[in-house]
């Protein structure tokens, strides 16, 4: 069995402002809107060495070099960062065991023993992008056996309700050859939707799937776990 870990540890957008106004916490000066390591990274540790997972994925890194800040990645031997439309080096896959990664059209599929996944991080502006990534996504769907395609999807969601109408066709796509293991999570951010998802090849098992309410200064999503 395999814990899974998937988590945008980013902030709120508005903190993109914050480098205009000079704009410091606990002393520490906010430049971007992402993982603030000096505010949070002890944060993440402590909550990544209390789930204890096999597969971490972590969103939005600015710079590679602040993982140094989550000193509980230092069980993880195998680590590499992969990129999404937003950044280069943004999402960092963590490991116990060893895994290989192949790029296909802006996406990394990560082979982990018998398991595929491909970390995501769809747009944030545009629900006509995600639905184009969400065609290129069910193209894996139709070839890539023990499939979990995981992260922020964007989506904006709250159970069965959707606020774009393409959001609601990229999850229906997305959930023609792939069950939604995330299904009856509810909300998985500080806004209350649905943001952070997990599909996956039907023959999948997942249990204890679980998206608990936690998280640290300017955080606006929370982490989502699950077993396989």
């Amino acid at each position: 069995m395999l814990r899974i870990c998937t988590w945008n540890i980013g902030c709120f957008s508005f903190l993109k402002y914050a480098k205009y106004f000079g704009i410091k916490f606990k002393g520490q000066k906010i430049i971007h809107e992402y993982f603030q390591p000096k505010i949070n990274g002890d944060f993440v540790s402590k909550y990544i060495d209390k789930i204890n997972p096999d597969i971490i994925f972590l969103q939005e890194f600015y710079f590679p070099e602040d993982t140094k800040s989550i000193e509980g990645l230092k069980n993880y031997p195998y680590q590499k960062f992969v990129h999404a439309w937003y950044h280069k080096h943004c999402i960092l896959i963590a490991s116990k065991k060893e895994f290989e990664i192949k790029e296909n059209n802006f996406f990394s599929i990560v082979s982990c023993g018998e398991f595929n996944f491909i970390p995501i991080h769809l747009n944030s502006f545009s629900a006509l992008k995600r639905l184009d990534d969400s065609l290129i996504l069910d193209e894996f769907a139709g070839y890539i056996s023990n499939l979990i395609i995981l992260g922020d999807t964007n989506i904006w969601s709250r159970g069965e309700k959707f606020i774009f109408s393409n959001d609601k066709k990229a999850y229906k796509i997305l959930t023609e050859k792939l069950s939604d293991f995330s299904q009856k999570i509810i909300s998985t951010s500080y806004a209350g939707l649905g943001l952070d998802k997990v599909f996956g090849s039907k023959n999948i098992q997942v249990k204890n799937i679980e998206s608990p309410k936690i998280r640290s200064h300017f955080m606006d999503h929370y982490p989502v776990l699950f077993d396989i």
